[in-house]
């Protein structure tokens, strides 16, 4: 079999796999297109195949579009990643806990202001949730009567929440849609443009993608456009048409940026090149190193620079980021020569590691997942403390109970075994890890998982000792 054969192979078992209805996956050398693949359909019912033009949601990929253009704004010296965020967004002075913090636009690019799981960026979701028919199953129901439709309202949403500070500026990295909206208030502040139509003028445009969208407006007269999927909570899992997108008012910059594959291969060119596309320096060298470097590294010992996900996979520096919602699961990834994209129609698939399924094939190397990770044991008595259930207030939640020489962590609707590895730190079967963090008094405050601390809210849930 050949090794593109193999690809195919290994490709196809994903897709069966992970039940995705479409997905597109264009891989670049240099520049140039070397592998794609568009498998399933934007439109099962109809069969309407996907292909390279096809748009898909990206969800949280736009944020390094936000990081851009901080970026582009501090080479043209309208801000500094170093100013206050006070400085642009003094409404949040009424906000005592985050007034008396030198809280820095640094900080809200790195998820290290300090935020916790907040609701406030939900509450921008919620008029078109409720608009869907399958909102309530899919989300759930919203508390209370507020609104958010723009930043200005997210602010107010934010004040009024109050939530506790998990951590002093820069102190640890907790994933936040909010900050990545108060940054795109800051952009439009300094460079006196709406956020689209800057990111248009001095990214899209530059880099000559064709449909980079965020309003739905835009996108009422495409035909190349994908449905969206989802699964339903019961086990087994099934995949059922739910066409209803979800927007966020004009709040673009946290993950409303609609595009095609070909296009964000484009985009990918930007970091390939350090700033450096089609004979225009988009963004300083400088400025886009220091978005590609390491920042911030979480508990689970993920790197991140300015929008970014960086690291080094088989010996290759590594940027890119993943986004998902309701109807998408996506990723990108570039290193010094090579770009992968991969877009789906459906949340909850780790489109990261299809991503990788692609690397894989040109970096010829197969990769061991987990293989220096061993295994310690640990008592019932001192697994017992992780027990308990977890949650934060944008609703991601986590039960952990017991088991036989490790801990089961009860997340939606699926049960995933994790074994202990070191000091509070657990791996899952896919090579991932979660790591239980500790207060200043020896008592769990939380776990961290994926890119979030979900914080620690009741004790013991019972055995399952196997």
């Amino acid at each position: 079999m050949t090794e593109e054969a193999d690809l195919e192979q290994k490709l196809n078992k994903a897709l069966t796999d992970m039940a995705i209805p479409g997905m597109a996956i264009i891989a670049s050398q240099h520049g140039e297109v070397v592998y794609e693949k568009f498998a399933g359909y934007r439109h099962v019912a109809q069969q309407s195949p996907v292909t390279a033009e096809t748009i898909f949601g990206l969800a949280s990929l736009t944020k390094s579009v936000v990081a851009v253009a901080v970026m582009i704004l501090q080479d043209q010296g309208k801000l500094n990643v170093s100013d206050k965020v006070i400085k642009w967004l003094p409404e949040l002075k009424q906000w005592n806990q985050f007034h008396k913090r030198n809280i820095t636009i640094h900080h809200l690019l790195t998820h290290t202001a300090g935020f916790s799981g907040m609701g406030a960026f939900h509450l921008a979701r919620r008029e078109s949730i409720e608009h869907d028919p399958d909102g309530d199953y899919l989300f759930g129901s919203f508390s209370g009567s507020d609104y958010v439709y723009s930043v200005q309202d997210l602010m107010v949403a934010m004040i009024k929440e109050d939530a506790p500070f998990i951590g002093k500026p820069g102190e640890i990295f907790n994933y936040s849609n909010e900050s990545y909206a108060l940054l795109q208030e800051i952009v439009e502040r300094a460079s006196g443009e709406e956020f689209a139509l800057f990111a248009d003028m001095y990214i899209f445009s530059p880099l000559e993608m064709e449909h980079a969208i965020f309003t739905f407006d835009d996108l009422t007269n495409l035909d190349d456009l994908t449905e969206l999927y989802a699964f339903t909570k019961e086990t087994p899992k099934e995949v059922f048409h739910s066409p209803a997108w979800w927007a966020s008012g004009s709040i673009y910059g946290v993950g409303a940026l609609k595009t095609s594959a070909i296009d964000v291969q484009k985009y990918l060119e930007l970091f390939r090149q350090n700033g450096l596309v089609n004979g225009v320096q988009i963004v300083s060298t400088e400025s886009m190193e220091a978005m590609k470097s390491v920042q911030i590294t979480t508990p689970n010992g993920v790197s991140y620079g300015y929008g970014l996900v960086v690291g080094t996979y088989q010996g290759q520096h590594v940027v890119g980021h993943g986004g998902g919602v309701k109807g998408i699961s996506s990723f990108m990834l570039a290193t010094s020569d090579l770009t992968v994209t991969v877009l789906t129609n459906i949340a909850e698939v780790p489109a990261e590691d299809v991503a990788l399924l692609v690397l894989d094939e040109w970096l010829k190397e197969e990769q061991e997942k987990g293989s220096l990770n061993e295994i310690i044991p640990l008592s019932d008595e001192q697994l017992q403390q992780y027990v308990g259930y977890y949650e934060t207030n944008e609703r991601q939640s986590v039960e952990v109970s017991l088991i036989s020489e490790g801990l089961r962590l009860h997340i939606q609707h699926q049960s995933i075994d994790v074994k202990p590895i070191g000091k509070d730190q657990f791996i899952l079967p896919d090579g991932k890890k979660v790591t239980f963090m500790i207060d200043e008094q020896g008592a769990v405050r939380g776990v961290f998982r994926g890119m979030r601390l979900i914080q620690k809210r009741s004790e013991a849930l019972g055995n399952e000792s196997e």
